[in-house]
């Protein structure tokens, strides 16, 4: 059984932009299911599993998007790009921000055995000098 783990600082993508591409995403379901029940839908026709698996389908980019980001923690980090998956800091080895395209900066972290742990675009994070401030305590 896992133990609850205190986050010290959360990095995700902008609320501002965030937001937004969760409700585009979630938007064409909404808009099927009202015209649905607008154009008299009863419940269990709603309720029909051959609606409800595509809109859930639909919602996946959308969950995707919410919990993309990397939790900074006492002991490790938590990087959520596909699968969250928790790194303590002795299993990560170095990290860069590296300037590739000209005028984008690309955050990237690297276990010990030489694969990325982490890597995303610096703007797509919220409170950058703060995790680089925490990565630079605890790895080279």
């Amino acid at each position: 059984m896992r133990t609850a783990r205190r986050v010290v600082s959360r990095h995700r993508l902008p609320a501002c932009y965030r937001l937004p591409l969760v409700i585009v995403w979630a938007a064409p379901g909404g808009l099927l299911v009202g015209a649905l029940a607008a154009g008299g839908a009863s419940l269990p026709q709603l309720l029909d599993a051959r609606l409800l698996l595509p809109l859930a389908i639909l919602l996946v980019p959308a969950v995707f998007i919410w919990q993309q980001g990397v939790d900074v923690l006492a002991d490790g980090i938590v990087a959520r790009s596909h699968w969250p998956r928790f790194y303590a800091y002795e299993r990560l080895e170095r990290w860069s921000l590296s300037v590739c395209p000209p005028g984008s900066r690309i955050l990237t972290i690297w276990e010990r055995r030489g694969r990325k742990a982490f890597e995303c675009h610096a703007a797509h994070l919220t409170g950058l000098p703060t995790l680089t401030a925490a990565l630079a305590d605890h790895l080279r």
